[in-house]
């Protein structure tokens, strides 16, 4: 029975609004303000002005798209649906990036904040510089926060809205204690002349700098499968927390100009202080400003930085499980079920981020991004509308179709190709990005996205695919085509008898036709094992100077669900020694087994070692063999630590469900599993393993364990893989193998 899971709607309009509310008054305002006064002058407000303009263009289209496919995902899901495949490969990527280089961002600020508090007790760490302690404190965050969210903890609802309270208020004493200041200071007016300093370019590029506070909306359109009648909240939720928003801001960039008073101009006097330049406002004008500050400072890079690494790791993980990414990214930790290698590549970017640009530069990346990412959510919005609209129930439709999504795309376009003049090294780090993206897209992405449609449709059909069983030596084709048989009869399926006769590069191939003769014992005996199985059996015979390749040809052209071979037939390619069918194994878009013979006589007795990994595969090709040869099939796991004992029995009964009936469950421990899987499978027929997943280098110079086992097992040995593209062998290679 199919069982679908939905997540409960519990979360009314107010809380949604919080959430966007608390993710736009965060970490940008404390850190970018002083920044971007440097840039535009008291024209900080017009910049302020025309973001939220800008962003209302983006943040309608989200309100409608959200209230008509309200479910979780937001801009990625529906870039992904609308546009073309490489669009929906890169707003993934490019929100990946995003939310990492926001983190990055972030962990700056904490350093910059931190470092000022310990400055105040003259606390020197290191003999550090200034520069020095803001990254160094900045990668001690990152890898906090990392830990954090390894160990699966994270901030909750309430006391998310605890902290975004605290902030409003705290900007919210900021604010009048301004206002109070400047009602007493008759010549405050003077602060804003001139008003545009550097003129409307520097409007334009404290624009581009600060778009990164005015993003936290899109955080509402991942509440689209909890909040309560999201069709008509989720729009409202995103136009309510741009109403509380936009007038702060506003406010807060009046005072942080008008309330201070400084023997240069106050904007010069901001923009020299950078990041901390809203916290140098506060300590002249607000009661306990420095203190207050500080803590807002701390809170909300904190808080942000936690949800940047979260948001990070949670995009990079669905591209992962969506394989648009190598399958290290879909990995979940047994113990802490977290989804580790996705988080530590992620906090490895935040960390390389924040190290290596400085501050103005790692803001204006993740500006970048963000601004080409919702340019593409704006193109989507018009594809849905005009393709799918009339099958979508809409909750809220945006006025001026299609001009507001338009003039989102033109005004967002502008901003990120202005932003060059302000830094041309963000976006040098945007286009090799994008660059990368492009080299995984072509070179992973689609080849794993057609060998995954392939899996789909042999599980959907399977008796439209056939079983190809390649056969070299006449010993092997009794116990290939038996297990090939029970392959096939699960499926309902035939099974093709395969023989490759190799001839030499030197040598044209109508010369093989002369070794025909040879192959007539092979496939007679599996002719004559299919029959006695009762499983039709054809057989095929073909001459290639390359036999890998002529297996490959004949197993795609002709619909195959497995190839299954024996352990034989070596070939050299430079110093590494290779045999035909572990090449046949890496390329193969389909099952693959290699078949180790060593006393084959029947099958009755089944072992399956199982690790912490996926087993799914051998389990029910094993359920296969096990109701076919109607023998016992036992689940065998080794650990050398007590503590995953538990985990490796949840492992078993996980797998234990595949299988309709009664299997052995043994769990071990011991400091070898190497020879407590050799002595277990002394009492088997038959043991099925997975290949390698060791880093490459490692196999080359130290061998495999399933090498080993296989080399040294006295029982019959199958090895399966299910296909996996090249790419994941080169990325495992380069991020290694996280044990535990």
């Amino acid at each position: 029975m199919n069982t679908k899971v939905e997540l409960s709607r519990e979360m009314g309009v107010i809380s949604a609004m919080m959430i966007g509310v608390g993710a736009m008054i965060g970490a940008g305002i404390f850190v970018l303000t002083g920044i971007a006064a440097g840039t535009a002058g008291p024209g900080l407000m017009l910049v302020f002005l025309l973001n939220g303009i800008v962003t209302m263009f983006t943040a309608m289209t989200y309100a409608e798209l959200s209230s008509a496919i309200p479910e979780a995902g937001g801009g990625y899901m529906w870039v992904k649906h609308a546009l073309p495949s490489i669009n929906g490969f890169l707003s993934g990527w490019m929100s990946w990036f995003a939310h990492a280089v926001a983190g990055s961002l972030y962990a700056l600020g904490f350093g910059a904040y931190f470092g000022l508090l310990l400055a105040n007790y003259n606390i020197s760490v290191f003999g550090l510089s200034e520069a020095g302690l803001t990254k160094f404190l900045a990668v001690v965050i990152a890898l906090v926060f990392i830990y954090i969210n390894y160990r699966g903890a994270s901030e909750t609802g309430k006391i998310a809205i605890v902290i975004g309270v605290l902030k409003l208020v705290i900007l919210g004493i900021f604010i009048a204690s301004g206002i109070y200041t400047m009602y007493y200071s008759p010549d405050w007016f003077s602060n804003f002349n001139p008003f545009l300093p550097n003129g409307f370019g520097g409007v334009f590029m404290a624009m581009g700098l600060t778009f990164i506070a005015f993003e936290g909306y899109e955080v509402i359109a991942q509440t689209a499968e909890e909040i309560k009648d999201p069709k008509k909240n989720l729009p409202k939720a995103i136009f309510l927390s741009m109403v509380v928003v936009i007038p702060i801001y506003l406010l807060v960039a009046f005072v942080s100009i008008g309330a201070l008073d400084t023997d240069i101009p106050t904007w010069q006097f901001l923009g020299q202080h950078k990041e901390l330049g809203l916290l140098e406002a506060a300590r002249q004008f607000m009661p306990f400003g420095t203190f207050l500050l500080l803590i807002g400072g701390l809170i909300s890079t904190m808080s942000a930085l936690n949800a940047t690494t979260f948001s990070s790791t949670r995009v990079s993980f669905a591209m992962g499980r969506d394989f648009n990414l190598p399958s290290i990214f879909k990995k979940i930790h047994p113990i802490r079920k977290t989804p580790y290698s996705a988080l530590f590549i992620s906090g490895a970017l935040i960390i390389f981020m924040a190290v290596s640009l400085p501050i103005e530069d790692v803001a204006s990346a993740a500006d970048i991004m963000f601004l080409l990412l919702f340019m593409q959510v704006n193109i989507a919005a018009i594809v849905i509308r005009k393709k799918f609209g009339h099958e979508l129930e809409y909750g809220y439709k945006m006025p001026f179709f299609p001009l507001i999504p338009i003039l989102g795309i033109i005004t967002q376009l502008f901003l990120a190709v202005y932003m060059f003049k302000y830094s041309p090294t963000a976006w040098y780090a945007t286009i090799i990005w994008i660059a990368i993206g492009f080299f995984i897209y072509f070179g992973y992405s689609i080849k794993k996205e057609e060998v995954e449609k392939g899996k789909i449709a042999r599980m959907v059909t399977p008796g439209d695919f056939r079983v190809v069983v390649s056969l070299s030596k006449l010993e092997n084709v009794r116990p290939l085509v038996a297990i090939g048989s029970a392959i096939a009869k699960a499926q309902e399926s035939e099974v093709v008898a395969l023989h490759v006769i190799g001839v030499p590069h030197q040598t044209f191939l109508e010369t093989g036709s002369k070794f025909i003769e040879n192959s007539q014992p092979i496939l007679e005996k599996a002719i004559a094992t299919g029959k006695e199985f009762d499983v039709p059996v054809v057989k095929k015979i073909v001459v290639s100077h390359d036999i890998s390749v002529a297996i490959l040809d004949v197993a795609t052209s002709g619909k195959s669900n497995i190839i299954l071979m024996g352990a034989t037939d070596k070939l050299f390619r430079g110093k590494v020694k290779q045999s035909i069918p572990h090449k046949v194994m890496r390329k193969a878009n389909c099952d693959v087994g290699i078949y180790f013979a060593k006393n084959y006589l029947n099958v009755k007795r089944i072992l399956i070692p199982i690790g912490l990994g996926e087993h799914s595969y051998r389990v029910e090709i094993a359920e296969k063999l096990m109701n076919f040869f109607n023998a016992e099939l036992t689940l065998y796991t080794v650990v050398k630590d007590e503590g995953l004992i538990s985990v490796a029995k949840a492992k078993h009964e996980e797998a234990a469900k595949l299988v309709e009936r009664k299997v052995n469950s043994e769990v071990e421990v011991a400091l070898s599993i190497e020879n407590a899987v050799l002595e277990k499978s002394k009492n088997y027929d038959l043991m099925i393993m997975g290949p390698s997943t060791e880093w490459v280098m490692h196999d080359v110079l130290f061998g495999s364990l399933p090498d080993k086992i296989t080399r040294e097992s006295k029982c019959n040995v199958l090895i399966l893989k299910q296909p996996e593209q090249h790419a994941e062998s080169w990325l495992g290679m380069i991020y290694g193998r996280i044990r535990k």
